[in-house]
């Protein structure tokens, strides 16, 4: 697991990666993000994020660029009138958080499948037999 964890370090700038080593100190400094755990066996990745209080229907999932990204957004009104329909009190709260994770290179980010219940969303991620090479070609001098 330690030459995995090496691997994602020179990505530590930009974005954090699953396994990275500051993954915990970076993260959990900020409320805005929601707590997670992430576990890998010998099949694929497992994301638990704790997101209490939002629905599936607030929550957005998307893949672009080996970056996993989680947001989610949720308002909310209450208004209270008087017996003659007048305004009372009016309240309104908002929150929000997007989070995102470079994901592994053996990643198959064509079949993520994600499941919301009880204020826990688990996101699965498989792994691929082979590591896709990158898109560079070497090309040999004769």
């Amino acid at each position: 697991m330690t030459n995995f964890l090496r691997r994602f370090d020179s990505r530590r700038n930009t974005l954090p990666s699953l396994f990275n080593d500051n993954f915990f100190t970076d993260f959990f400094e900020s409320n805005n993000f929601p707590a997670a755990n992430v576990t890998e066996n010998k099949n694929g990745f497992d994301i638990d994020l704790s997101v209490p209080g939002f629905d599936k229907s607030d929550i957005d999932i998307k893949v672009e660029d080996n970056v996993l990204t989680v947001s989610a957004k949720k308002e909310n009104r209450m208004e209270e009138k008087d017996k003659d329909n007048r305004l009372i009190r009016q309240e309104f709260s908002a929150s929000s958080f997007s989070r995102s994770f470079i994901l592994p290179d053996n990643t198959d980010a064509e079949h993520i499948s994600a499941k919301h219940k009880d204020g826990i969303l688990n996101i699965h991620l498989n792994k691929m037999d082979k590591v896709i090479e990158d898109k560079v070609k070497k090309i040999e001098i004769g």
